[in-house]
């Protein structure tokens, strides 16, 4: 594939997150105020994820599934209570075919960004859940993918509104490695995924930084917050009643 190629597929990714975020966020602003109108009340609304462990070289999962669920829980318990957002786990897959070591070891933020430009992420989106005409348009799963080390004082990255999916490292979930693991950076690059930037105050989700075991980061969102992960197109949205 071609940079210019490359650059003209993600920019479009990204033009077509943004415009079905918006129409989202339009379609659910008129919805709550006519529930306001009319005294109706919205339940929660619900955040599909799936999560796909990477095999080393050798064919051997980076994790086993079980560690993972402290952490997604955590992200349910978070959603949940912050946003009103529920969690639902679709599947936690282990690919058995041996990632290559771009996949494995890969950098972060804008080189990640460089590398989704010049094809170098397709094993992720490949394994990522796929998207069908039912979720093309609001309710596609974010898919969390556990990698072996990320390049740099990264342990997490996401590309935004370009991607689908998002990359976490497998030392976050274990608890045997007091200095690396931390519950909250796959709810955080969730925040990510969601549109969420980076916000100063240590107690917010947002954060940028996240220093186990003594220095985590919080887990609250301020109100502004909550309205951008409402409006996002992979957020379903509660129902009236």
């Amino acid at each position: 594939m071609s940079a210019l190629t490359g650059l003209v597929r993600t920019a479009s990714r990204a033009v077509g997150g943004l415009t079905l975020d918006l129409s989202s966020g339009a379609a659910r602003a008129v919805e709550a105020a006519q529930a306001a109108v009319s005294g109706e009340t919205i339940g929660p609304a619900t955040l599909k994820v799936a999560v796909v462990i990477l095999s080393d070289e050798t064919g051997r999962p980076l994790l086993e599934p079980a560690a993972l669920q402290p952490a997604l829980d955590l992200a349910g318990t978070v959603l949940s209570a912050e946003s009103g957002i529920r969690v639902r786990v679709t599947g936690i897959q282990v690919i058995d075919e041996p990632a290559p070591p771009r996949a494995l070891d890969p950098r972060a933020n804008k080189r990640l960004l460089l590398d989704d430009v010049l094809g170098r992420t397709e094993f992720y989106r490949r394994h990522s859940a796929p998207i069908d005409l039912a979720t093309a348009v609001v309710g596609a799963p974010i898919t969390v993918i556990v990698v072996r080390n990320i390049a740099g004082r990264v342990t997490g990255c996401s590309l935004g509104i370009s991607a689908d999916w998002v990359i976490v490292q497998a030392a976050l979930f274990d608890p045997e490695q007091p200095h690396t693991y931390d519950e909250t950076v796959l709810v955080h690059e969730l925040g990510h995924a969601l549109n969420l930037p980076h916000h100063r105050a240590k107690q917010n989700l947002m954060y940028p930084a996240s220093s186990p075991p003594g220095d985590v980061r919080g887990i609250t969102l301020q109100g502004w917050q909550t309205a951008v992960l409402h409006a996002n197109r992979h957020v379903v949205p509660g129902v009236s009643s």
